[in-house]
């Protein structure tokens, strides 16, 4: 007998559901946690905790494959997968793999870097005297860029939105033809720099859709958002030296 269940939707306007439903949310919550008043009070540090959660959340609604949404980062993210391995062992055995990850970034900045400096002063101003010296507080600035700014939204855009986007358009995202690829890069990093806005309206925050290309297209050519969250995290870093902070 044929089933009285209703058909299910087509996987990619599932994907386009969930996608859309991610970001109004995360929207929602980045716009009210950046307000002045919440700001006074320190709760826009939450922010990052923001963007991992609606990372994590989706990845897990939609089969927990951390390997398929690149962000598994040497067993620290099994998901459905499992892994014996201890937390300890899991980042030991997972330290040369971040190493390429690193490398691969520091790579990309080397070539990257002299010239995004030469095209930032054109959207952006200097605020003090630049200077540069490894105290405290720049240790404490180099810990926050990597892993409450960097890690977490890398998770979200090019680790949840950057597969979601594959899936929308019906992309294998292990093996996608390289101009159906621009698409979501572009498409990505789009949805990248609207989040800055809704933060603050500049030109400066828009900006960051340039930047973002770069860290789509090095998502896309590793497979995993490894060297993405590293680049990211440099990228943040120079800006804070260029604004002379």
């Amino acid at each position: 007998m044929p089933s009285d269940d209703p058909p299910s939707p087509p996987p990619r306007r599932i994907a386009w559901r969930h996608l859309a439903v991610a970001c109004a949310v995360v929207n929602a919550l980045v716009f009210v946690l950046s307000r002045p008043a919440l700001m006074a009070r320190g709760l826009h540090e939450l922010i990052g905790v923001v963007f991992l959660g609606a990372a994590i959340l989706g990845v897990r609604a939609d089969g927990d494959d951390t390997g398929r949404y690149g962000i598994r980062l040497g067993g620290v993210f099994p998901g459905a997968e499992g892994d014996a391995r201890s937390l300890v062992r899991t980042l030991w055995e997972a330290l040369p793999s971040a190493g390429r990850e690193v490398g691969f970034a520091g790579l990309v900045a080397v070539a990257v870097l002299p010239v995004y400096s030469l095209l930032w002063p054109l959207v952006n101003r200097q605020i003090g005297p630049r200077h540069f010296a490894l105290d405290a507080t720049r240790w404490r600035e180099i810990a926050t860029e990597l892993l409450a700014v960097a890690f977490t939204e890398e998770m979200f855009f090019r680790g949840y939105v950057h597969t979601r986007l594959c899936d929308a358009f019906g992309l294998d995202n292990a093996k996608p033809p390289a101009r159906a690829m621009v698409r979501v890069v572009v498409l990505t990093s789009a949805l990248f720099a609207l989040t800055h806005v809704v933060v603050d309206p500049t030109v400066a925050r828009a900006a960051v859709f340039f930047p973002g290309l770069l860290f789509g297209a090095v998502r896309w050519a590793r497979g995993g958002v490894g060297a993405a969250i590293a680049l990211h995290a440099t990228f943040n870093l120079w800006e804070r030296w260029l604004e002379g902070r």
